[in-house]
């Protein structure tokens, strides 16, 4: 068995293995992903008496760390064919591809796990934990209190959404995808394929300042919540939500949270979730992105399996002007982690946004 990666035309081939192993994905859904994801994303595949038994997409996305832009992939719809389980074609595709993103120059990867025992001996980690919020159907209107002047936007502008969500999301965090106006029309599109949309809350000259995508396949689930922080703004409070129905919503558990914040806008109901897992792949360039208002200082013996680049001595330095990884000779008070570790320990220094992605 021989692995390549698909030509642009191929792609659709994936599809039937797809709906395989994904059955829970709408027929709608579907089309979306393969007429908009698949036009610029990677397929890896294993075929076998010609048809795709095992595959892995990566997606791809500019992020900012610490305000340095970087581009990675995020690794999605992982799938081996029933018949050809157990056979390590997941972790051939898997080893492959993070080779190939180190080549390409990136700095880590990241996924949303069906199940982490897969990716952690891959050196995956969970990087933070990310609240998620749902609410009834019958309690859509309570998002429509949720600021003075909300408005629901099928066509809201893509390019005035991504300048208000990179303004946003650099003031509250760390690590975030960027957002331009082509994310904001791709990323309706899979609302609508979802039977969702998008609210837009705008100030009085009409400019947005927060906006939140929601689905209701599966009762009424919010997505990327993008709104302004609490502790520095007045948002309304529940006695301006007009004609909502407060009831159904009464205790300190159901309000909404945006990170660790909470306010008493509307409610939902809420849990807090392990969402997301990140993979570095190049681990000096990485630590040259951070940055630390408290000095951090120590000398690390790295052990990564699959990519041998990252292993040795390293001491580790990061400020409020950037990282080092400096190779260093052995001593005693090395500390040593595998890449799996280290990742945890630098993810859990950030403040992330990365919700639920395709």
């Amino acid at each position: 068995m021989s692995m390549r990666y698909l030509t642009q035309g191929e792609k659709e081939n994936s599809r039937r293995l797809y709906e395989c192993c994904f059955p829970e994905d709408s027929q709608k859904f579907v089309d979306y992903y393969y007429q908009e994801k698949c036009r610029d994303n990677e397929i890896a595949v294993i075929e076998a008496c010609g048809n795709i038994v095992s595959m892995v997409h990566a997606n791809p996305f500019t992020v900012s760390c610490c305000g340095t832009q970087a581009e990675v992939h995020y690794i999605v719809a992982v799938a081996t064919d029933p018949e050809y389980r157990r056979r390590g074609y997941m972790r051939q595709l898997m080893q492959q591809v993070l080779r190939d993103c180190r080549n390409r120059g990136e700095v880590f990867s990241f996924l949303m796990p069906a199940d982490p025992a897969y990716y952690e001996p891959l050196g995956y980690r969970y990087w933070n934990n990310q609240y998620v919020w749902e609410i009834p159907k019958e309690q859509e209107l309570l998002l429509k209190g949720f600021c003075q002047n909300p408005e629901y936007q099928s066509d809201a502008d893509p390019k005035a959404l991504a300048q208000m969500a990179d303004r946003i999301l650099a003031d509250q965090f760390d690590l975030y995808i960027l957002r331009n106006a082509s994310y904001y029309e791709r990323i309706e599109k899979e609302q609508e394929s979802e039977d969702g949309g998008v609210y837009v809350w705008y100030d009085e000259q009409k400019t947005p300042v927060g906006s939140v995508f929601y689905a209701k396949e599966d009762g009424f689930e919010l997505r990327e919540p993008i709104l302004p922080d609490v502790r520095k703004q007045q948002i309304p409070d529940k006695d301006s939500l007009g004609k909502a129905d407060l009831d159904k919503g009464n205790s300190d558990k159901d309000k909404l949270s945006v990170g660790e914040r909470k306010d008493d806008s509307f409610y939902v109901t809420e849990r807090k979730e392990s969402v997301m897992m990140g993979r570095i792949t190049d681990l000096p360039v990485f630590v040259q992105m951070l940055r630390s208002e408290k000095p951090y200082e120590e000398i690390l013996q790295i052990r990564d399996d699959i990519l041998p680049e990252n292993n040795g001595i390293f001491r580790i330095y990061i400020d409020k002007t950037g990282g080092r990884a400096e190779r260093a000779e052995a001593c005693e008070n090395a500390r040593a982690m595998d890449i799996a570790t280290f990742g945890q320990l630098m993810f859990d220094r950030l403040r992330i946004f990365v919700n639920e992605l395709v």
